[in-house]
């Protein structure tokens, strides 16, 4: 006695299947990406810092900083440690009160306070990189 099974109808299976970023996805993503930013940072500002030993090394080091792309590099780090650093505070939130339905709303909120850090603590090094880009 043999039981007939109804398979289910078949789905065709796409090669690169889409997968739903979601705001914990996007914040762990972002977690990481920073992260890894700002030991590249670090390494290369530890390389820097050998020119301590020469007063003249150390003192062209320091005009290349004045140099347009260092103020986007500027500007890139700030927005990494402020990303970093409130995501770090959202996850330690997190793991102290455990999960709440209203995560996401967390998250948002510390995102606004980020665009803000970043505006305000963005705004000298992209007003001079602006203005070396338009001569003014």
């Amino acid at each position: 006695m043999g039981v007939e099974t109804l398979e289910p109808p078949a789905h065709r299976v796409r090669r690169f299947q889409r997968y739903r970023v979601r705001t914990g996805m996007l914040a762990w993503m972002l977690h990481r990406l920073t992260g890894i930013g700002l030991v590249v940072y670090l390494v290369l500002h530890v390389w820097g810092l050998r020119a301590l030993t020469n007063r003249e090394a150390f003192n062209a080091l320091i005009a290349s900083y004045h140099a347009p792309i260092f103020k986007l590099g500027e500007f890139f780090l700030l927005v990494a440690v402020a990303y970093h650093a409130l995501n770090g505070l959202r996850i330690v939130l997190m793991d102290f009160l455990g999960w709440h339905p209203h995560s996401k709303k967390l998250f948002w909120t510390l995102a606004l306070v980020c665009l803000l850090i970043i505006g305000v603590g963005g705004y000298p090094s992209l007003y001079a990189v602006i203005t070396y880009l338009t001569g003014a």
